[in-house]
């Protein structure tokens, strides 16, 4: 009677587990969820649920029980071996890791892990282990392939709603925010902003003499640098603004919460940045990459996304028709004529050295390292 009361309380506990699960919208949720209602099945054990990255190389620690002195979040496997094409060997090298690092002083009585699994690929390991010999029973081990199967299939299901997520929001090139996303974002912040009444900053930049890049090297190359001034952006800008590719050699950086000296500040440190970043392709120096700026604030420069966007811009090409390789703030006044400016600029000037331009926007602020952090 009593193993059956006890088979019911678990049948009660693994629906609630997975009712919970299926209402999760993201990774975060879920391991919430696992923290809370996995360990409960497993009374008297020691155990853990953990993510393993896309790499293998790299597990995640999303839940831990029994072992109060286990605090590390991130585990390396220490292993080229344990590729996706090779589920066996992906467990089996997880489990000799895990179980090193639940149990560091001496190896358990027992133990028992099962994989997560997609229809592709594992994605975790559901580990147990007993202090005694006896406590993982056969009905208990049934009960893990049971968690392990209905957690893999949340994660699975969650991982790849992300992917697609970002798959529609993101640039598949630098990874940053693609323009779709941008436009409803940054519309969203500019309406907070109004509402607070505090600053907001865009600053609108592009790579100088790009076409000259994709002419001399080929289009590689010009991916190349794309995807490196995209990860410098994307490491540069502080966690509450958002970068974007606009199109082409162009991004977008909005700030939020940031007046138009900050931002000015901020435009020059990208573009010294940018300056300082070695670009190599196929082993072949492409040699200093160069970005020009205009920067806009709200509400100054306009009250809507386009306003700015359009001041932004005007004040970009007044840096490129000045020579490139500066920043240019927005003028104050709506009636910004672009074309004499776009025309200004369309014969490239012979190619100049990184230097040729320095004095023209050097600010006392700026040290040799000072664009290394987030700025």
């Amino acid at each position: 009677m009593n193993n059956l009361e006890s088979r019911n309380r678990e049948i009660t506990k693994l629906s609630e587990l997975s009712h919970l699960l299926q209402g999760c919208r993201t990774l975060k949720e879920a391991y919430a969820v696992i923290g809370e209602r996995v360990q409960p099945l497993f009374p008297n054990l020691i155990g853990g649920v953990f993510a393993v990255s896309d790499s293998k190389q790299v597990v995640e620690t999303i839940a831990t029980w029994g072992n109060p002195a286990l605090n590390c979040n991130l585990l390396s496997t220490n292993s080229d071996n344990l590729l996706p094409s090779n589920t066996r060997e992906v467990v089996d090298g997880l489990s000799q890791v895990l179980c090193r690092y639940m149990h560091p002083d001496s190896p358990p009585a027992e133990y028992y892990w099962v994989p997560m699994m997609t229809a592709e690929e594992t994605i975790g390991l559901l580990y147990l282990s007993a202090p005694e010999a006896g406590l993982l029973t056969e009905a208990k081990q049934h009960l893990a392939m049971t968690v392990a199967e209905h957690i893999g299939l949340a994660l699975g299901n969650l991982k790849l709603r992300e992917t697609l997520k970002n798959q529609s929001i993101k640039d598949p090139l630098t990874g940053l925010y693609n323009r779709r996303y941008m436009e409803e974002a940054v519309n969203r912040e500019i309406q907070q902003a109004a509402l607070e009444q505090r600053a907001l900053g865009i600053i609108i930049l592009d790579i100088d003499y790009f076409k000259r890049v994709n002419d001399t090297f080929g289009h590689p190359a010009g991916d190349t640098v794309l995807k490196t001034v995209g990860e410098f952006l994307q490491k540069s800008i502080q966690s509450k603004d958002l970068a974007c590719r606009y199109g082409g050699e162009e991004f977008i950086i909005m700030m939020r919460e940031t007046n138009l000296d900050v931002a000015k500040k901020r435009a020059e440190l990208l573009r010294w940045g940018v300056k300082s970043l070695p670009v190599e392709h196929g082993g072949q120096n492409l040699g200093c990459i160069t970005i020009s700026l205009g920067v806009a604030c709200f509400p100054e420069h306009g009250s809507t996304l386009a306003e700015l966007i359009h001041a932004a811009d005007a004040a970009l090409y007044r840096a490129k028709a000045l020579g490139r390789d500066r920043s240019q703030v927005a003028l104050e006044i709506e009636d910004i004529r672009i074309h004499p400016v776009r025309e200004a600029i369309g014969s490239e000037p012979p190619e100049k050295s990184c230097r040729d331009n320095d004095a023209t926007s050097t600010i006392e602020y700026l040290t040799s390292d000072s664009y290394k952090g987030r700025i």
